[in-house]
């Protein structure tokens, strides 16, 4: 079988961590010959002999993608993967694709009256014409039901631990004092207002650890320039950081904060854990689905900044061991064997 992959997406955060995580696995069923679609100069790495690689630069949800994708190329194979639901026009393989999320949909604040109904005909077109869905937890697999009746095939191949995690060695950071750190971006459901409400409460009370936010400050200014956090001397902003240095701040970090409102898996949390880090969540469904069989994992209740505040001065943050734990639940060999065992 050949199965083309659209790869255009490997640099971004979030779906590109996952391409990341299941490409060398697919790749090495060597009974299998595959077409990546992208970035040549990224994906060359990969270049084998049941491996060949098409150059494509058009921008995802575009209108070149819908009608100038390379899809004769395409259609020589046997099946279309595609990590997200943006489904160019003229494939006439069977099409399998993913779902990571329907958050635009549950949370229509998020977007304008026009981007909603963008999303929402890209994913019932999605629906429609896949064979299957895949997605990355069950919290994600309801709500796509819940809004695509029609939707019957829809796989959980959850997200998991990448190798450059696996092999990485922890080093120390240049921070003086003890900190919590976040990760995440702006977006009003990732809940960084709740946090540094939650954090400057607990500080209030003598909580005395900095806040690392890993990003570029000036990205925060543009939604939270009146706010005087962005003064604050003890809010430490990372600047743009690759995978090895946002693996030293979470293994320095005391504990790691995700205060989200809504989230269709929740990586860094995952990381986090896999390198020993206490982790405060919000009691969203899908981090209670996730991650309470794990030690060293504790929850606040969702958008409730005095409860996040005590729960940061109750809280003694330790360095729990359970990398073996965390890989028997999230292996993305085993992800991609559920992806090939629905495809082929």
């Amino acid at each position: 079988m050949k199965i083309a992959i659209d790869c255009r997406m490997y640099n971004s955060s979030g779906i590109g961590t996952y391409l990341q995580g299941i490409l060398p696995h697919l790749l090495n069923e060597q009974k299998n010959n595959y077409l990546l679609l992208g970035d040549v100069n990224i994906l060359s790495k990969y270049k084998a002999s049941n491996v060949e690689i098409q150059g494509v630069n058009i921008p995802i949800f575009s209108i070149k993608e819908l009608f100038c994708f390379p899809c004769s190329k395409i259609n020589s194979c046997d099946v279309f993967l595609t990590p997200n639901f943006n489904i160019p026009m003229g494939i006439k393989i069977p099409i399998y694709a993913f779902i990571h999320d329907v958050v635009f949909l549950d949370i229509k604040e998020l977007t304008s009256k026009v981007g909603y109904y963008i999303r929402r005909y890209y994913l019932k077109r999605a629906v429609n014409i896949a064979e299957k869905i895949f997605t990355v937890s069950k919290f994600s697999k309801e709500r796509i039901a819940f809004h695509f009746k029609k939707a019957k095939n829809i796989i959980i191949a959850p997200c998991a631990i990448k190798n450059k995690l696996i092999n990485y060695s922890p080093q120390k950071v240049s921070i003086l004092k003890e900190f919590i750190i976040f990760v995440g971006n702006i977006k009003p459901h990732k809940g960084l207002d709740t946090l540094v409400k939650g954090w400057k409460y607990a500080r209030e009370k003598g909580f005395d650890k900095q806040l690392i936010i890993v990003g570029e400050k000036e990205g925060f200014k543009t939604k939270l320039y009146n706010e005087d956090f962005l003064k604050d001397k003890d809010i430490i902003f990372t600047s743009r950081i690759s995978d090895e240095q946002l693996y030293d701040y979470i293994s320095n970090a005391a504990i790691l904060v995700q205060p989200s409102i809504y989230e269709g898996f929740g990586l860094p949390p995952l990381e986090a854990l896999y390198l020993g880090t206490t982790c405060l969540l919000s009691d969203i469904d899908v981090f209670k689905e996730l991650y309470s069989d794990f030690q060293n994992c504790y929850s606040f209740k969702k958008e409730n900044i005095k409860d996040l505040g005590e729960k940061l001065l109750s809280i003694s943050p330790k360095k729990v061991d359970q990398k073996e734990s965390i890989i028997n639940h999230f292996d993305f060999k085993r992800t991609s064997q559920i992806i090939l065992e629905n495809i082929v």
